[in-house]
């Protein structure tokens, strides 16, 4: 069934899943990465926090 010149209806019913499962895997990634859970925070709560080092660039190129 035509719904736009060549473009079909499985072509847009398509699209629009794969546009869903892209957007629904990068919200499911953002908030996962900004929430922990409960248990997590108790266990790393009791930890000393460790800063990593930065180390500064060096002037030689890249080998």
């Amino acid at each position: 069934m035509p719904v736009y010149g060549k473009l079909t209806l499985g072509v847009v019913w398509g699209f629009l899943q794969g546009t869903l499962l892209v957007v629904t895997a990068w919200l499911y990634e953002d908030r996962s990465a900004r929430l922990r859970d409960p248990l997590e925070q108790f266990l790393t709560s009791c930890l000393p926090r460790v800063e990593t080092p930065v180390t500064p660039p060096s002037n030689e190129p890249w080998r």
